[in-house]
């Protein structure tokens, strides 16, 4: 998968376990690369909202 496509479910796992408790992720809006898709990533009091391409996901924070 490669693009606007990755494992949202393998993203779920490492955004969860990584962007909170990561000094690389201190900025509420960053990007990274995953599965070789370039991810934005917006973080919000209850979500971080996962852009991938044009298409935007909600993922609840813990």
């Amino acid at each position: 998968m490669f693009n606007n496509q990755i494992d949202l479910a393998a993203f779920a796992n490492y955004a969860l376990n990584t962007f909170d408790y990561s000094a690389d992720f201190e900025e509420d809006e960053f990007a990274v690369t995953f599965e070789g898709a370039r991810v934005y990533v917006e973080r919000k009091r209850s979500v971080f909202n996962i852009h991938v391409g044009a298409v935007v996901h909600k993922l609840p924070r813990c």
